[in-house]
């Protein structure tokens, strides 16, 4: 063995305590159920731990209600008690009971993986009354935290903090404005337990789509796309014949603006927007780009359905305003998409240039 293989070996190492683990499973668990239903919960850091652990703030259809507890939270077996458990308490009576705002105490048995409530500082000032000075506050074995109870508990410290505020004016419900009230119907819903499922609900629409591709792992994705374009190809070629029609008709006393220049403005547009929305690297620009070419294609196809003598009479006002405007919409699209591109590209190059003065460093 080494010398230096010595002297580490004779290092002190710091350790984490499997207490740590047990003590932030509690708050964790109890964080997490809190939240859920959508209350608040914030931790205290531990330097500034004076017996609570954290703050709760209870909320209700979605609005902060004003009513604040303190938590102090104690996690393992060694709360347990013949009956029941206990938090010890004797530090922190005076604390506990001249607050202005109420204490509730969690113990959570990670055996049991459950948590347990008692109001301490209710506990302790009928304690007081009676001339008793208690060392710790028992925690009933049936007073279970969960999503079952939450509700009833969450109600029960509310109405305890009401009955000692003598303060604060409780809102009666008569005294409600009807805004609030109509905005409190609408998130009713809001302190409800989150009970989605594991990976949450699925989606039954695309079920047998994704079981087909799990059953068929080497089947080529690249196969969906070229089977889009290839559909985007055959409409496009059948609205050719029909789009020729209607934009002849409408342009025969100009030479140079027939059936076939109009043909290549719409088909040279739709192309140009499919082309750009795969190439560029922000998706959901390129999103929009395919829209808006989905969108050409489908007022081509309504035009189109009109001419081929399927009983279905097109909009002829829409027919007009789609014939006339597409030349100017392909220069407008055209030109406005080309000189935002090139404005990008040049602003790209400019800002490589000036981070970079003696070229850019190859990796």
């Amino acid at each position: 063995m080494s010398t230096l293989q010595r002297q580490r070996r004779g290092l002190a190492v710091a350790k984490v305590l499997p207490t740590k683990k047990t003590e932030r499973a509690g708050v964790n668990e109890f964080r997490a159920l809190m939240e859920s239903a959508g209350h608040i919960v914030q931790e205290i850091d531990g330097g500034n731990d004076y017996g609570e652990d954290c703050y709760l703030s209870f909320t209700e259809h979605g609005e902060r209600t004003g009513d604040i507890v303190a938590v102090q939270v104690k996690s393992g077996g060694k709360y347990r008690r013949a009956v029941g458990y206990g938090i010890p308490c004797r530090d922190h009576v005076g604390d506990w009971t001249r607050s202005r705002i109420p204490v509730i105490g969690i113990v959570y048995d990670p055996e049991l993986k459950k948590l347990f409530w008692v109001n301490m500082t209710q506990y302790l000032l009928e304690q007081l009354k009676q001339g008793k000075r208690p060392k710790s506050v028992p925690v009933s074995e049936s007073a279970i935290l969960d999503a079952d109870t939450l509700v009833s508990i969450v109600a029960n410290v509310r109405h305890f903090i009401a009955r000692n505020d003598g303060l604060r004016h409780v809102e009666s419900r008569g005294a409600r404005h009807p805004i609030r009230t109509f905005r409190r119907y609408l998130n009713r819903e809001s302190n409800e337990i989150d009970r989605t499922p594991v990976g949450r609900i699925p989606y039954e629409m695309a079920t047998s789509e994704v079981d087909f591709h799990e059953r068929h792992p080497g089947f080529n994705p690249a196969f969906l796309k070229w089977s889009a374009w290839l559909l985007t190809t055959v409409v496009l070629a059948v609205q050719g014949p029909a789009l020729y029609v209607a934009a002849d008709s409408q342009h025969r006393d100009w030479w140079i603006w027939n059936g076939w220049t109009w043909l290549v403005c719409y088909y040279g547009t739709v192309l140009y927007l499919l082309r750009v929305s795969k190439q560029d690297p922000q998706k959901r620009r390129g999103r929009l780009l395919s829209f808006v070419s989905c969108c050409l294609i489908a007022c081509g196809m309504f035009v189109t359905v009109g001419h081929q003598g399927s009983g279905f009479v097109v909009n002829r006002e829409f027919e007009r305003w789609f014939i006339d405007l597409m030349p100017v919409f392909a220069k407008i699209a055209i030109m406005h998409v080309s000189h935002y591109y090139v404005d990008r590209e040049r602003e790209r190059r400019r800002r490589l240039k000036a981070a970079y003065p003696d070229g850019i460093p190859s990796r």
